[in-house]
């Protein structure tokens, strides 16, 4: 199977794939905001950026035109061909996380590392000033590098943006002193915020440990 190449910064800048105008299941003005809400059949051009490969896994930036979201691809022939010269790409609501569809192409994101802005997707409302928390399983690393770890675990606050399979699924933590003290297999308590720019947090030791991301295995 082909590599693809991404650079960043000075010795690895991102290489940017721009794709043409899909079509469009409502107007122009309308099918953003339709993909936005979740609202089901919608879809909507997009274009991709390959930040990483990360093992078994692309990390790409989603682009809409109106904003986007950060997914993890499973590294496979479908999706790889997204990133196709002169390919036409559209991304709609379809599956768990959408669906980018090419021609007869289709890949369903299998995990998401814009976590505030999936949770902010579907805004709703609490009652009083407690935090979710919940026990977290951390069973396994799965993959490593300079920038990101991804455990597999049990996570089941998951749920409050709606990310199902919590019982088996992927957290993908910064590669940082504060994550690094986890203790693995072991356990940690994991808090949810409604509100804010890290939604997730697993606290272990008095240290925070941001979660970027969940994925299914």
């Amino acid at each position: 199977m082909g590599s693809i190449r991404a650079t960043r910064g000075g010795a690895a800048r991102t290489r940017r794939w721009t794709l043409a105008v899909g079509v469009l299941v409502f107007g122009c003005s309308a099918a953003p905001l339709a993909v936005q809400t979740g609202l089901p059949g919608a879809h909507t051009p997009a274009s991709l950026d390959l930040i990483a490969e990360r093992g078994d896994w692309l990390d790409v930036f989603m682009d809409t035109g109106w904003g986007g979201y950060r997914f993890l691809l499973r590294d496979d022939d479908a999706c790889r061909s997204l990133f196709a010269d002169e390919q036409s790409v559209r991304y709609s609501t379809s599956g768990i996380l959408g669906t980018l569809h090419a021609g007869d192409v289709s890949c369903e994101p299998v995990g998401i590392l814009s976590l505030a802005e999936w949770r902010d997707r579907h805004p709703r409302g609490r009652s009083g000033s407690m935090i979710p928390r919940s026990r977290s399983e951390l069973r396994e690393r799965v993959y490593l590098d300079e920038e990101v770890v991804f455990v597999r675990g049990r996570f089941l606050l998951a749920r409050e943006i709606g990310f199902g399979g919590g019982g088996d699924s992927i957290a993908i933590l910064p590669n940082v002193p504060e994550c690094q003290g986890l203790t693995i297999p072991g356990v940690a308590s994991m808090e949810f915020r409604p509100a804010g720019n890290r939604p997730f947090t697993l606290i272990n030791g008095g240290k925070l440990c941001p979660v970027l991301g969940f994925a299914r295995p």
